[in-house]
């Protein structure tokens, strides 16, 4: 079974070689290193490899102004260019018309409807569809895509069990959120979790936020965490991934890359593809509309093979 394990991460970029601006530099995960030979850098370039593959993405989509999540997210998800049909990079949360984009398009629904097995690895918390029903709460695209597919919203009893991750892969703000006795995990933990979860669907999501976060906050204690908290992550995922696995790896814009601002940047995105057919499914990367097809493609070759 050819199966896929898309990990989001929002708002990270391909940045400059610059210590002083860039944490994926000052800080260097090694596990970008050991797959590219530097760090997660612009300079890196197109790298086309049949164990990993590094395609610099576009998330502009030929619009004015900064990428923005709401439409960078609903094109990554989907295919569609959701900038160009609203004309406009959104920000935060999609409204009706992006949610019209994701029910139509969304790639986990297209993989449900034609019998594939898929999932989101990411645990929710007990009051999150509390607060969604009190407005207080909105969801996000990523939320959408798997509610779309009628995907379960992993529980904390599953997160307990070891077969969900929660959002930021340690389970270390899980008390902040009002849920309390969980204990935290090792990323490397989370991570083996995470590849022997997608090991059983053609098609499982995990989306990781903080490092939006932290380059709204230009919060340089935090980003060191998160440095070494995907490092241990990603290292893991790819470690124990099944043989038939395409791990990929990618964003909606840029942030985290550049914390001289607080803003996005209109930086090209990594897309990092690791794992059985990652040159071929990279060959076909341009932009973030390009993401949905390559994944996808590769999964229904399975079945014809």
């Amino acid at each position: 079974m050819k199966n896929v394990l898309l990990i989001f991460i929002d708002g990270l970029g391909l940045g400059s070689e610059d210590p002083d601006v860039n944490p994926l530099v000052r800080f260097d995960p090694p596990v970008f290193r050991r797959l590219f030979g530097g760090a997660l850098t612009r300079e890196r370039g197109l790298i086309l490899d049949d164990a990993a593959s590094l395609v610099p993405t576009d998330a502009t989509l030929g619009v004015a102004g900064l990428p923005q999540s709401a439409t960078g997210q609903t094109a990554l998800f989907t295919g569609v260019n959701a900038a160009a049909a609203l004309k406009g990079h959104v920000a935060g949360f999609p409204g009706p018309a992006l949610a019209g984009i994701i029910a139509e398009h969304g790639v986990m629904a297209e993989l449900a409807a034609e019998g594939f097995r898929v999932t989101s690895a990411n645990m929710y918390t007990p009051r999150y569809q509390e607060l969604v029903d009190g407005r207080k709460r909105r969801h996000s695209a990523s939320t959408l895509t798997i509610l779309g597919a009628g995907a379960e919203l992993r529980s904390v009893a599953l997160l307990e069990a070891g077969e969900a991750v929660f959002q930021d892969i340690t389970n270390e703000m899980l008390p902040g959120m009002g849920v309390e006795g969980v204990p935290p995990v090792a990323p490397a933990e989370a991570g083996k979790r995470l590849a022997s979860l997608a090991a059983r669907y053609h098609f499982t999501l995990f989306e990781y936020f903080q490092t939006d976060r932290a380059g709204h906050k230009r919060d340089w204690a935090v980003a060191e965490k998160i440095a070494a908290t995907l490092d241990g992550f990603l290292e893991a995922v790819l470690a124990g991934r099944h043989a038939d696995t395409l791990v990929a790896v990618t964003s909606d814009h840029g942030n985290f890359e550049d914390l001289s601002v607080k803003t996005h940047t209109a930086n090209r995105v990594p897309t990092i593809l690791a794992g059985p057919g990652c040159r071929k499914a990279a060959e076909g990367i341009r932009d973030l509309t390009d993401i949905k097809p390559a994944l996808t493609a590769y999964i229904r070759e399975g079945e014809q093979g």
